[in-house]
């Protein structure tokens, strides 16, 4: 028997035979105990969603077989059989895919800042590949441990592909099969241009891997796509199919990313940070310059994590703006232009959309958890005075988004429902209206302008926003 099979029988033996211990299980919260759940079965797919949701649960498995064809593009597994959970009750949107138990969990109200194409459609294009991969490193040594252990000896193949390599895979995915997708907006990468060529200037990249409490450094999604972007072309294929097979039949290695990367590419994590950053430095620098005639309004020292977002002009001499730290609440200051400088308004909560302000007072959403269930997250309307700078609720508006102010007395505001239906909501002195909009079209914006009278929104459906 050669070393490689004894090497590979002493850890089936070692996690056959490890002490007992408390299994792990990863839940995001319950939903609202009034929900009637349901399953539609294909030989494929299962989805279970509320019956509140059943719409969605459609559009998700249409997406879905669409989709199944071409997930697996590049890798020689496709996806896992794997159920989907709807969660349609809460406003904070995600998905993530996970083991123990296994399982793909969408949160389906659409995204404030969407992209190109529907959330469903977004979430089944990236959390989607994630069973993909999820498939192919639950292989050889792996797969008998799943046999030994359950659902969570699967887990282990998870240490053979690094987060930032499975995230940023799996946003090349929603790219790809969509018309203008996230890798593709301007703000992800804005960062990266605007440090220049810090591959360089920092010779040790494990902060760009690990993220910083000190220095802004873009998260894993940014960082994951730009590589595996530069890797698929530079090398023609997919690199973390090759990755994946060598890892999870050699895990007694158990850095085998590095080793793999070199065996099959001649490179390594570091040299493919510094080369893709290398050649994105050249192509930025390339580019036209153009001059930047904004100033900012209040000076702030370099890495710090202070953002001001939403800037409203109250006349000339004031602005007011949102401002967010990284250890402090949120919270409305007054900006002076002519000076710099800056008065607290008040705090707030986590804001959902932007706000607006008129006739003296500044109307926003935000969000508000439910005290027993972690899956009903609300959009609440909240309003202030400027007279007086104290926050209220507007009760009874809980799942309102861009809240608009139209006249003295009438203000407008997308509502969105949990069967995936949106309406623009009007109110004024006679009551309010409804506009419902056509089932399948998202609201992600809405404005009133005075020359024409009229509200506009941005839409999106499956032919784009």
């Amino acid at each position: 028997m050669g070393a490689r099979a004894i090497r590979i029988l002493l850890l089936v033996a070692a996690l056959a035979f490890a002490a007992p211990a408390a299994a792990q299980y990863y839940t995001w919260g319950s939903d609202p105990a009034s929900l009637r759940w349901h399953a539609i079965r294909t030989p494929d797919v299962r989805i279970i969603s509320p019956d509140t949701a059943s719409a969605t649960a459609l559009r998700t498995l249409r997406y879905i077989e669409a989709v199944r064809p071409s997930i697996g593009y590049g890798f020689r597994h496709g996806p896992m059989r794997i159920p989907f959970v709807l969660h349609p009750m809460n406003f904070r949107s995600n998905g993530l895919v996970m083991w123990l138990p296994k399982r793909v969990e969408f949160l389906t109200s659409p995204a404030i800042d969407g992209y190109s194409m529907p959330w469903v459609k977004q979430l089944v294009a990236h959390e989607y590949r994630h069973a993909v991969q999820y498939n192919n490193l639950n292989r050889g040594v792996i797969r008998a441990a799943s046999w030994l252990l359950g659902q969570q000896g699967a887990t282990i193949g998870l240490l053979f592909m690094p987060v930032w390599a499975i995230e940023g895979d799996a946003v090349m995915s929603e790219t790809a099969m969509s018309s203008y997708g996230r890798a593709l907006q301007p703000r992800f990468t804005i960062e990266y241009r605007a440090m220049g060529d810090f591959a360089h200037r920092r010779r040790n990249p494990d902060k760009w891997f690990c993220g910083s409490y000190r220095d802004m450094v873009p998260d894993h999604y940014r960082l994951g796509y730009q590589l595996c972007a530069y890797a698929d072309t530079r090398y023609g294929e997919n690199i973390w199919d090759k990755v994946a097979w060598y890892s999870v039949r050699n895990p007694y290695l158990l850095f085998t990313t590095p080793v793999a990367l070199r065996k099959f590419y001649g490179t390594g994590v570091k040299r493919l940070f510094r080369d893709t950053f290398d050649d994105l430095h050249r192509f930025w620098s390339s580019l036209p310059r153009t001059q930047d005639s904004a100033r900012p309004l209040t000076p702030l020292p370099e890495g710090n994590y202070t953002t001001y977002r939403w800037p409203l002009p109250l006349g000339d001499t004031t602005v007011l703006a949102l401002r967010e730290d990284l250890d402090r609440t949120a919270r409305f200051v007054l900006l002076d232009p002519r000076t710099g400088g800056e008065r607290l308004l008040c705090r707030t909560g986590s804001l959902s959309t932007r706000p607006d302000a008129g006739y003296g007072r500044v109307w926003w959403t935000e969000y508000r958890r439910s005290l027993l269930f972690e899956q009903r997250v609300d959009s609440q309307l909240c309003y202030l005075d400027l007279a007086d700078g104290k926050p209220r609720t507007e009760h009874g508006v809980r799942a309102a988004l861009y809240p608009t102010v139209v006249a003295a007395a009438t203000l407008a505001w997308v509502e969105y429902a949990p069967d995936g239906r949106y309406a623009v909501v009007v109110r004024d002195d006679a009551g309010e209206r409804r506009m419902p909009v056509p089932v399948g079209c998202e609201l992600h914006g809405l404005t009133w302008e005075e020359r024409s009278q009229a509200l506009y929104v941005l839409a999106t459906d499956d032919s784009g926003m």
